[in-house]
């Protein structure tokens, strides 16, 4: 609240604090409350600090009692940093949605899985025709994505348009869990630009500024002034030392070191730089990314060469990348994470001295009924709401995981006890079977939970463990449904099924 101390705010009426605009319904809130104890659900507000600013909070009513009588506890949580990450997956999102370069995803084996609109601009192909394809029949050039990977991430070639005409293409690769990401950027005006020697023009794609060997920018074109967000004056008067008005940071978003700045290491060594990703820190607080190209000037005479620094904002390639290696680990419905991000974390639990877990494979009791009985759209609806319960009941304890169709595994990482687990599997079947609208109608699920337990003498590889937690699973249903069983427990010789269809209830 910006108070210098306690003694500003005891006292004081609470809503001297709050925003004109919060107080009406705060208010009602704290009316609603009938009994000591009884909580108001979290809602946000405006407060309004010592020094006049805002600050946006989410706001909880608490009916309690001091001296003798009736009082309200109101806490308050700051939403400032959470606001702001909203903020930015808005943007992110926007910058995905507009990427000027081909983004196409393939397999393995090469096979374009997708193919984003700016591919089908820059190839003149549109994506059902690209879509199953090889991506060299699809590029119209040999492309192995694993070699450019290799080779350090990015290639320059030449690719060719499905009406027959050549481009210019820098390729950027990056290995996924099942194939790789490809982002192809169009260099073709650039380079027939520099072709016909017409520097000037090629400029302007890039931001290109010339520095003397003191570190001090001579020229810079407008691309630059405009990528960096700041004037030519002050452009021109920094330089890598104490007027260095940018602060920078690696591919990895480390502070970069005096000593690694691109620019400096040409002007040291003479070696150029070739996209080279650097993280740059505008003064009105935002953060872009470019790829810098550095070479002397006059490589004949390095001693007195000046430095010929270009650049490109790759700021919406790489938020695309994040985006596309988001959901290549998340399942598109639930985004909740997907096989192969299920399998890469249960890996890293069979490394060194990784400690005990358990896996929990659960199955939702007959979903098949509701999908005939109500329709695929609402059987999307209860498996995206059951995938909500279980984050919610797992919380912190572990991770919630979704293989396919109706199957979610739960993994957790700990030494647990068997009582400990049956009180998790527990929480989970209770929550499962708490009715679920979809449409004005209340839908009831059950589940069963095959569960098993590792420790450090484990050798089962994953494939195993989770055969035997399936296995588990599908014992758990024999036995009745709504059910765990251990895969390590003996199952019962006699096996009583339940009425078929009990599992799957609706009412309006």
């Amino acid at each position: 609240m910006a108070a210098q101390s306690a003694d500003q705010l005891i006292g004081r009426e609470i809503t001297r604090f709050v925003h004109p605009d919060s107080i009406p319904p705060m208010l009602a809130r704290i009316a609603e409350l009938r009994h000591e104890g009884e909580s108001s659900a979290p809602s946000e507000a405006v407060m309004l600090r010592f020094d006049g600013t805002m600050l946006d909070v989410e706001a909880v009513s608490v009916l309690t009692t001091w001296d003798g009588g009736p009082a309200y506890q109101v806490i308050f949580r700051d939403l400032t940093a959470q606001k702001a990450a909203q903020a930015t997956l808005r943007y992110q999102a926007a910058l995905v949605d507009h990427v000027s370069d081909a983004i196409i995803a393939t397999t393995t084996s090469g096979l374009v899985t997708s193919w984003n609109r700016a591919a089908e601009v820059i190839y003149r192909r549109p994506a059902a025709d690209a879509l199953a394809r090889l991506v060299s029949e699809a590029v119209g050039a040999p492309l192995a994505p694993g070699d450019i990977v290799a080779a350090g991430g990015t290639a320059h070639a030449t690719h060719r348009a499905l009406d027959g005409s050549h481009l210019t293409i820098r390729v950027s690769a990056a290995a996924m869990d099942n194939g790789f990401v490809l982002l192809c950027s169009d260099q073709t005006a650039v380079r027939r630009a520099e072709q016909h020697f017409q520097s000037v023009v090629s400029s302007l794609e890039e931001g290109v500024i010339v520095m003397d060997r003191s570190g001090r920018p001579r020229t810079a074109n407008p691309a630059a002034r405009r990528i960096l967000g700041v004037e030519a004056d002050v452009l021109l008067r920094s330089d890598l030392g104490d007027a260095n008005p940018f602060e920078l940071c690696d591919d990895g978003g480390r502070p970069l070191t005096f000593s690694h700045i691109p620019i400096l290491e040409t002007l040291v060594s003479g070696t150029p730089i070739s996209g080279r990703t650097v993280g740059v820190a505008r003064s009105d607080g935002s953060r872009i990314w470019l790829s810098v190209n550095c070479r002397l000037l006059n490589p004949s005479d390095p001693d007195d060469s000046a430095v010929l620094i270009s650049f490109s904002d790759i700021t919406e390639q790489r938020s695309a990348t994040e985006r596309l290696a988001y959901q290549a680990a998340h399942d598109p419905l639930t985004g909740l994470p997907n096989r192969a991000q299920l399998v890469e974390r249960m890996a890293q639990l069979q490394q060194g001295d990784a400690p005990p877990a358990a896996v929990l494979f659960i199955d939702l009791d007959d979903f098949k009924k509701i999908n005939d009985s109500h329709g695929h759209e609402t059987g999307d609806a209860v498996i995206t709401v059951a995938a909500q319960r279980l984050r919610a009941t797992v919380r912190d304890l572990g991770t919630v995981g979704r293989l396919g169709g109706d199957e979610f595994v739960v993994l957790l990482v700990g030494e647990l006890t068997r009582p400990e687990l049956d009180v998790v599997a527990g929480r989970i079947l209770d929550a499962l079977a708490e009715p679920i609208i979809v449409g004005g109608k209340a839908i009831h699920i059950s589940a069963s939970i095959g569960i098993v337990a590792t420790d450090q003498d484990d050798r089962r590889d994953i494939a195993e463990m989770l055969r035997h937690a399936d296995r588990a699973m599908y014992t758990a249903k024999a036995l009745g449904r709504h059910a765990t069983h251990y895969f390590d427990e003996p199952t019962q010789p006699t096996i009583k099924a339940r009425t078929p269809g009990s599992d799957v209830q609706t009412q309006v």
